[in-house]
């Protein structure tokens, strides 16, 4: 091939390029740094059309060096340095037949399905007092919320909408008024009342509390910034996926992990369906906390579309209209709230 030739095929990879086009070249040749761009291609899994761009912008880098051994053959030639001149060529003619070569089109990998991630598996390989640690590490006024939530079970909207504690004698009740009742689809429990063992430690820690009165806490408040603040906190423990939900999951694991796969979690949940509970937590998981719960009542019974286990019990449940019109005397903002 004469140098005409190769002066014609750098010239059709370099010539007629607009500005922008040019300045983009130029960026992804700055961004190869030398790598092939395939390489580059398949570290990063480009797209189809980068791996496009990627390759046109490596051909234009590589007419680029065509044209310049070109032009400083033929200057070695007029200043007699016939050496030098035959080596700019030879080089002149490995970048033409690189540019000739075949290259199998570029194809990416197939994208990946975003699944979502499931907030129950943030508890995997978890130590068994992670909720300890976590309630441990938060400064004093923050603890409250996460004890409840852990003891509970309640998602944080529950939370907001307030929580009534009383002491049943050495037990513990909570009042839960439940977040996602529909009346269209009759889903969720309007209310709920679950008693725990006053031996509990996170009993314990919610009776020696300074907020009581007349034998009732009531606890409450927007959680949006201590969200941020309880995540951090795990975070700062290695807990890298803890969120406040996930208290709930560990809740619905160790209430299966002793038994209590049934209509009583569903309710003590806050579900009227026995098919939801199923995406809480799962009974391997169980940390060996739980274990305070000793029943629940609710606004309205389970469906069950399976035939209920022989020798279970149901769930005892509650009519709604006279827990509703209590007059609960309280003002849910005189537990310590989340600044």
């Amino acid at each position: 091939m004469d140098t005409g030739q190769m002066r014609s095929i750098a010239r059709s990879l370099r010539d007629g390029r607009s500005t922008n086009t040019i300045s983009e070249y130029e960026r992804i040749i700055k961004r190869l740094d030398g790598e092939s761009w395939r390489t580059y291609a398949d570290r990063v899994n480009a797209s189809k059309r980068y791996g496009y761009l990627l390759r046109a912008a490596d051909r234009y880098r590589r007419a680029g060096i065509l044209l310049d051994c070109l032009r400083l053959s033929d200057r070695a030639r007029k200043a007699g340095d016939r050496v030098s001149a035959i080596d700019y060529r030879r080089r002149a003619e490995q970048v033409v037949r690189s540019l000739e070569e075949a290259e199998e089109p570029y194809r990416p990998e197939a994208p990946r399905p975003n699944r979502k991630a499931s907030k129950r598996q943030s508890l995997s390989r978890l130590p068994p007092d992670w909720r300890e640690q976590v309630i441990g590490a938060l400064k004093e006024k923050d603890r409250v919320p996460a004890v409840v939530l852990a003891l509970t079970g309640c998602r944080p909207a529950e939370f907001r909408e307030g929580v009534l504690l009383e002491r049943d004698g050495e037990d513990l009740k909570a009042t839960i008024f439940g977040a996602k009742v529909s009346d269209l689809t009759k889903g969720g429990q309007e209310l709920r009342v679950l008693t725990f063992d006053g031996a509990d430690p996170l009993v314990c820690w919610l009776l020696e509390h300074p907020g009581w009165q007349d034998g009732r806490l009531a606890v409450g408040g927007d959680l949006g910034a201590w969200r941020k603040r309880f995540t951090r906190a795990a975070a700062r423990l290695g807990f890298r996926k803890i969120s406040p939900y996930s208290l709930r999951h560990q809740f619905s694991g160790d209430q299966k992990a002793r038994g209590w796969n049934d209509d009583r979690l569903s309710q003590a949940l806050g579900q009227a369906s026995a098919r939801t509970r199923k995406h809480y937590g799962h009974a391997r998981q169980s940390r060996g906390g739980g274990r305070g719960l000793k029943s629940v009542t609710a606004t309205q019974a389970v469906r069950n579309p399976q035939t209920p286990i022989p020798g279970q019990s149901l769930a005892p449940t509650i009519e709604p209209a006279p827990v509703l019109d209590l007059d609960l005397g309280l003002d849910l903002d005189t537990g310590p709230r989340p600044e």
